[in-house]
């Protein structure tokens, strides 16, 4: 629990604060949300890169799904807007607006959206 706690308050620091070389506008709160938009086909656009890790911006529709794939690393997820079942290996998580869960290493996680929904992930 405190690693979570720990994961989305660094989240929340990245998100408040901007980069001079990459986001010189000022930070409002559907800032995020607003820079992907929905499409026939799962929409993602990188929004930040360095080194040490990326942000990746998603767009679904609710027909639309993630199907099982793992990762090499932990990966926080961030709902932006709208709600979703979070498969984590046989284990259903639902998550709305707000909430965040963390994807972890080599094991297998979906996506299923029960409405329209635009998420962060960072990995």
């Amino acid at each position: 629990m405190k690693k979570n706690v720990l994961i989305l308050t660094i989240i929340m620091l990245v998100l408040s604060c901007s980069n001079a070389e990459t986001n010189t506008k000022k930070a409002t709160k559907d800032a995020l949300s607003n820079l992907v938009t929905y499409k026939e086909d799962v929409n993602n656009k990188i929004y930040f890169e360095s080194d040490a890790y990326k942000m990746i911006l998603f767009a679904m529709k609710k027909e639309q799904t993630l199907e099982p794939h793992s990762a090499p690393m932990d990966t926080p997820l961030l709902m932006l807007e709208g709600e979703a079942k979070i498969m984590i290996g046989q284990d259903a998580f639902d998550l709305s607006q707000g909430e965040s869960i963390v994807l972890p290493k080599n094991i297998d996680h979906a996506v299923y959206p029960t409405s329209d929904i635009k998420f962060v992930l960072i990995k």
